[in-house]
C-alpha cells in the first residue's frame, strides 16, 4: 500500500483582497489599515483599526497559520481586540478559516 501525500492539509494562502473582503464584512463603517506582511508566500499578517460607538479603537488582526518574526497562529483567524485609550483590554477570535471557508466563532 502506497503512503498518501499529506497536501490535503496545506492550508490556501489567501491574497490581500480575499482578507479585505471580509474586513468589508465585518466592520461597518471606515477603517485605516495600520500593518500588512508578506512572505514568499504572500499575505500572513494584515492588521485594521476603527473606532466603535463610543469612540474607542477596535483593531481587526488577521493571521495566516504559522510562526512570524510578528507572532504566531496554529489557525488562519481574524481577531478582534478591544483598546480603552492606547491599550489593549481584550478580545477574541471572530473568525476562523477552515476548509477554504470563513467560519463565524461563537462567544
Amino acid at each position: 500500500m502506497r503512503a498518501q501525500n499529506d497536501t490535503s492539509r496545506a492550508e490556501r494562502v489567501l491574497s490581500e483582497r480575499e482578507v479585505l473582503n471580509e474586513f468589508d464584512e465585518i466592520i461597518k463603517g471606515e477603517y485605516e489599515i495600520i500593518n500588512n506582511y508578506e512572505d514568499e508566500n504572500g499575505l500572513y499578517i494584515l492588521e485594521a483599526r476603527t473606532t466603535d460607538e463610543a469612540g474607542d479603537t477596535v483593531q481587526y488582526n488577521y493571521i495566516r497559520m504559522g510562526s512570524y518574526p510578528e507572532g504566531s497562529s496554529t489557525e488562519t483567524v481574524i481577531d478582534i481586540v478591544f483598546f480603552i485609550g492606547d491599550m489593549p483590554v481584550g478580545g477574541h477570535p471572530i473568525k476562523k478559516y477552515k476548509e477554504g471557508v470563513w467560519v463565524p466563532e461563537v462567544d
